[in-house]
């Protein structure tokens, strides 16, 4: 005689973590929703800062000595040095301001500069805010 033996019931699957209600869930979402709004946030202002100094205006005039600035780079390595063409200068008016500033430029800018082109550029640094 063949008795077939009842088969072994499946066994529960291991569970990793205990259950969450809803609140808990819904919780963790909002929480993860802020952080990554919050990184987007950041990333897409993250070159806005200085923006406030940039300031525009139109050339007004142009003038050029034609000097050239040696820099030293001085190290352990040796002494290195660059030669930056500084005697360009355009002057610049800015209508909201008022005033008429000089902006030192390279000389490729200063070339392709004419009267009445407008040129964007940084606030000084007794200005900036």
């Amino acid at each position: 005689m063949s008795t077939s033996s009842p088969s072994p019931a499946p066994k529960k699957p291991v569970v990793v973590a205990s259950g969450m209600s809803k609140r808990e869930i819904i919780i963790a979402v909002i929480i993860a929703v802020a952080v990554i709004g919050f990184l987007a946030f950041a990333i897409v202002h993250m070159g806005s800062g200085k923006s406030g100094n940039l300031i525009s205006g139109v050339v007004t005039g142009r003038s050029s000595t034609g000097d050239r600035e040696t820099l030293l780079d001085v190290s352990t390595k040796g002494v290195k040095s660059k030669t930056a063409d500084t005697g360009y200068t355009l002057k610049v008016f800015v209508k909201e301001k008022n005033r008429t500033y000089d902006v030192i430029v390279e000389r490729d800018v200063w070339e392709k500069k004419k009267d009445g082109d407008t040129l964007e550029f940084l606030r000084p640094p007794s200005e900036q805010e």
